[in-house]
């Protein structure tokens, strides 16, 4: 896509970054900040001390909320208040170390916290036409020890528990795909694998 169809594409968008204070998110936030949307985010917190997120000073340009995923009436009540055009969802508890000290709240943050977007989107009712954009992870894929890249048919699952929640995320989000998503007409979804 052009640049120019790139900054006229997002112009005043109403955008919803989930995990807009992580690394990703806050690039994100500042690039499409610059393309003029309207930039909203939810993070629980700035996850590092040397945050990138806090050296742009991001809560100055975007309307930033705070809350927990897992807490799906807070969720959905912002959803449904912004009336928003695309949400990215990048929130997650991403560190593999992290996930071997506290497997329960990566579990519950990297599923539940995807599960409740799912369930808020399949339940609620979509007027405009909305663009959703979940970011998984390459550590989603069986660890086969082969020194080959990734492709979209290769095995989901891997052993630790970053990438075994970020699998059931893809395996999740297909059943609510093929038994939701693909019927509510306004509801443009896909997952990447980043």
């Amino acid at each position: 896509m052009q640049i120019d169809k790139l900054y006229k594409f997002y112009k005043n968008k109403k955008i919803l970054i989930i995990g807009h204070t992580g690394f990703k998110g806050s690039w994100l936030s500042i690039s499409l900040k610059m393309m003029g949307a309207k930039i909203y985010g939810i993070s629980l917190d700035v996850p590092t001390k040397i945050s990138h997120f806090k050296l742009l000073k991001l809560n100055k340009l975007v309307k930033d909320y705070r809350l927990d995923i897992r807490d799906q009436k807070k969720l959905k009540d912002k959803i449904i208040k912004i009336k928003l055009d695309i949400i990215f969802h990048l929130a997650a508890q991403s560190l593999v170390k992290k996930s071997f000290l506290d497997p329960f709240e990566t579990w519950t943050t990297n599923f539940s916290g995807s599960l409740n977007l799912f369930e808020i989107l399949k339940n609620i009712q979509i007027k405009k036409r909305m663009g959703v954009v979940v970011i998984t992870s390459d550590k989603c894929y069986k660890n086969l020890n082969q020194y080959k890249k990734y492709s979209e048919t290769d095995l989901l699952g891997d052993s630790e528990p970053y990438g075994a929640s970020k699998a059931a995320v893809e395996i999740a989000f297909r059943s609510y795909f093929l038994s939701f998503f693909k019927y509510k007409n306004n509801l443009r979804i896909a997952t990447a694998r980043a």
